[in-house]
């Protein structure tokens, strides 16, 4: 059959009972494409857009993010639509995924791809190619496609209502104008400002980085966009080994200014690094290193520490040990596999510090656990062990 326009190909597929992959592309420049994969008229799966692994990442963190995705690799999507999809049905035979969370992370990831096809609809013509036949002969879960469209149609609704049709979610916040930005708004939302809008993080991953709603968020940034203070750009997709492409803008982390209360830090004094996807622990952290006299930074997305540490270089890591995608034994064993930091002591942060967490800890040579929240003498106190130790081991090396 001729190709059809991409909500009526959409409706055909559920209409025609089809089996294989719908191919959704602009008729004018094909720069990206998504494809829909039905069973005997179901959904059961979408692929491709111009983040296919952040949306995947983003389903995952949302339904369980306690799972753990270290050591994954993954081929090209290009080659294999369905290298997201397979990985979800190892997790759920290996029982990591209930049926639940599976179907959730599914129908997460589908809707996302329908709302981007009808942001982009809006705009320039798409077209829906037909390609039958599958090899998912019995899929996991199928699922209505009509109602996924619907649903996904009243989210992009929403979006528009909020007049937010001219911009993507897909779409970066980062700092433009620093002095306007700065003198906007108070020292705190500022400094909370400036730890996320890095560009790095499109909006979408904000809005599951902070738990807060979309549209929600967007409306909160929005002002500071018009105003020149904030601008939103384009950014590359995560890469096979779920850490950040190099983008040439912006840093994953800004060093919080101290207040005039807490203990100045002498030039000398050790740089702290703390890795935990809670801003509002970070601030208690620094609140505490800064009381102790030492100099601090925080990384919110574990999935781009080593970068930023590497270029650093702090005399110890706080390491959150439970984070969205990837857990802190992962992060820990990246951290020492890397020449420069591998021995950076590390301690975790946790509320869970049983005998099987601290065989774990020492496999991947961490240096300690402390329990959440955290205690200020026992802080310092770590502190003040773990950098003298590592400190008299270096002078003590060197010396050799």
């Amino acid at each position: 059959m001729s190709d059809l326009d991409a909500i009526s190909a959409i409706l055909y597929c559920v209409q025609d009972q089809f089996s294989g992959q719908l191919t959704i592309y602009s008729a004018s420049v094909p720069n990206e494409d998504w494809r829909l994969h039905y069973y005997m008229g179901r959904v059961i799966w979408a692929s491709g857009g111009v983040h296919p692994l952040r949306r995947w990442r983003r389903a995952i963190a949302r339904t369980c993010p306690g799972l753990d995705l270290s050591g994954l690799k993954f081929p090209n999507p290009n080659n294999d639509p369905f290298w997201e999809y397979d990985i979800l049905c190892n997790f759920q035979d290996q029982q990591q995924l209930n049926r639940q969370q599976f179907q959730k992370v599914v129908v997460d990831c589908i809707v996302e791809v329908l709302f981007d096809v009808l942001q982009k609809s809006q705009g320039e013509v798409l077209v829906g190619k037909l390609c039958e036949g599958t090899r998912r002969q019995k899929p996991r879960v199928v699922l209505k496609g009509e109602a996924l469209l619907n649903y996904a149609e009243k989210q992009w609704q929403q979006w528009c209502e909020a007049d937010f049709a001219a911009h993507s979610p897909n779409l970066a916040p980062v700092i433009a104008n620093n002095s306007l930005l700065k003198s906007s708004l108070s020292d705190k939302v500022y400094r909370r400002l400036s730890l996320l809008v890095n560009s790095h993080n499109t909006l979408r991953d904000l809005s599951v980085i902070i738990k807060k709603d979309l549209i929600e968020l967007t409306e909160s940034l929005m002002p500071r966009i018009q105003k020149g203070a904030l601008e939103l750009v384009r950014v590359p997709d995560l890469n096979g080994t779920l850490t950040p492409t190099q983008h040439s803008r912006g840093s994953v982390t800004t060093e919080l200014k101290k207040t005039d209360l807490a203990q100045k830090p002498t030039p000398e004094a050790p740089l702290i690094a703390c890795i935990d996807d809670s801003l509002q622990n970070c601030e208690l952290l620094e609140r505490v290193l800064q009381d102790g006299g030492y100099s601090s930074f925080f990384i919110l997305d574990p999935l781009q520490a080593i970068p930023e540490l590497i270029a650093r270089k702090p005399a110890l890591i706080f390491l959150d040990l439970i984070m969205p995608v990837v857990n802190g034994y992962e992060v820990c064993a990246q951290i020492h596999r890397v020449e420069q930091l591998k021995d950076t002591p590390v301690v975790f942060l946790t509320s869970q510090d049983g005998l099987i967490d601290r065989v774990r800890a020492k496999l991947v040579k961490a240096s300690g656990f402390l329990s959440k929240p955290v205690d200020p003498d026992t802080v310092l106190e770590t502190v003040e062990r773990l950098v003298t130790t590592a400190k008299s081991s270096g002078d003590t090396s060197s010396s050799r």
